[in-house]
């Protein structure tokens, strides 16, 4: 090993998943006593961890490769995640890639990245269920649960980069909570790629549901939240445990991707339009707080002006408080990918462009239902250095502007929630007195 600690910092694109196992990358290689790195400081090594969702999302990836690059022109720069998994030789033929490591191989990283410094007494093998101390820069935790998914969704490269469903301990995962707690994070987000199937592969473990009970259960001072899941696994058990706990976030992300029975069916969804209402209809009367968000994707191969007005009015007439609109991206290896009746770009952004709009007019619409309301919340602290307040996010997914307290960040506290102006919601904590910024 050199005299000086190598340097490393580390770039993530994509979903919460990935933003926990750069942690567990950054954790490692730390207790290594390497010296991590903003990425305007500049790096030894370069750790880009990728997302391959849309082609947008490969460009990104890309992209971000050049500027370490131009940033530390000696640095090495390793790529990992779904991109490297799914198109390996996109990047390796990159002059300005060094190594190129899928996912199956990111928890070695900090072994083979030992390696290359000439350290060949650390462990070779990866750890099987890393953890995590801390989220660095984060009031809230995401922690794995689950990976992979076994779904065919026809647009869907996620499989293919992630694999079959495979759930983790629920040992594992508690134990990962209570450190976390242990070191104040009073959030917790349950995260994977299809969380729903949460021990459905493991003989003896239990279900989502179960493992939520047993959470709330041994650990005091938390509060769970659920990244997104399908509609048919949101069950009656999570619900319950919803309206009478008060320890899980009301909110739940519920993915339509089409209001349409023959695009849902082209897109091979396990659900109709008629059976994705009446369940939403039952989970919304959960809660009469609950923040309830979907993923939209617009410009499916063969959609019509019609299909997609189906969307758009299904969408219109069910309670979701916000919406993720993505234009339909071709992913290689996915049947979507080849089917006839691609839609011209310029349709298919028009027709997102339609939704993103009622998606702010919903999102500004549950906003204000809350004024006057108390909802309990988390201090995230200022979104800019110079700002006078800070961000608050409330159980059902609001931002909330409360006076800027250090002493506040990274906590639960109640907020009363004063009035919207310009697309903000305000708030009051306590004895806090309310500013215009």
């Amino acid at each position: 090993m050199k005299n000086r600690s190598p340097t490393f910092s580390i770039i993530t694109f994509g979903c919460k998943l990935n933003q926990y196992e750069s942690e567990c990358i950054r954790e490692s290689l730390e207790k290594m006593e390497w010296a991590y790195r903003e990425f305007d400081e500049g790096s030894d090594y370069f750790i880009i961890n990728s997302c391959t969702v849309t082609g947008k999302s490969d460009s990104r990836c890309r992209n971000a490769v050049r500027r370490a690059r131009r940033r530390t022109p000696d640095a090495k720069i390793i790529v990992t995640g779904c991109y490297a998994e799914t198109q390996p030789d996109q990047l390796e033929i990159m002059d300005e890639v060094d190594l190129v490591i899928g996912n199956e191989e990111k928890d070695s990283i900090p072994s083979i990245l030992g390696r290359m410094e000439g350290d060949f007494d650390i462990g070779r093998g990866k750890e099987p269920y890393p953890m995590i101390g801390e989220f660095r820069g984060h009031s809230r935790a995401f922690v794995k649960v689950q990976e992979g998914c076994n779904a065919r969704c026809t647009y869907c490269i996620v499989p293919i980069a992630r694999g079959r469903s495979r759930s983790i301990p629920s040992g594992r995962v508690k134990s990962q909570i209570k450190r976390l707690a242990g070191n104040g994070y009073s959030e917790i987000v349950l995260t994977g790629i299809h969380i729903g199937r949460y021990g459905y592969d493991m003989e003896g473990e239990t279900d989502l549901a179960g493992l939520i009970k047993s959470i709330l259960e041994e650990i005091d001072g938390v509060r769970i939240r659920l990244s997104s899941i399908e509609i048919n696994e949101v069950s009656d058990g999570i619900l319950e445990l919803i309206s009478s706990t008060g320890r899980i976030a009301p909110h739940l992300h519920i993915p339509l991707q089409s209001g349409d029975d023959t695009v849902l069916g082209a897109m091979g969804r396990p659900y109709d339009t008629v059976l994705f209402e009446r369940k939403i209809e039952h989970i919304s009367s959960a809660s009469d707080r609950l923040g309830l968000g979907t993923d939209c994707i617009v410009g499916f191969p063969g959609e019509t002006d019609g299909q997609f007005r189906n969307t758009y009015d299904m969408v219109k007439r069910l309670p979701f408080t916000y919406l993720h609109v993505f234009n339909f991206s071709k992913r290689p290896g996915t049947p979507a990918a080849t089917m006839s009746g691609q839609i011209h770009p310029e349709v298919r952004k028009a027709r997102s462009k339609r939704l993103i709009e009622l998606g702010k007019k919903k999102r500004i619409s549950f906003m204000k239902s809350l004024i006057g309301r108390t909802e309990p919340a988390l201090v995230q602290g200022p979104r800019h250095k110079s700002s006078r307040f800070s961000i608050a996010i409330t159980g059902n997914y609001c931002e909330v502007h409360i006076k800027r307290n250090a002493e506040l960040s990274g906590k639960p506290h109640p907020v009363n929630i004063s009035h919207y102006s310009m697309g903000r919601l305000y708030g009051i904590k306590g004895d806090i007195a309310l500013m215009e910024e």
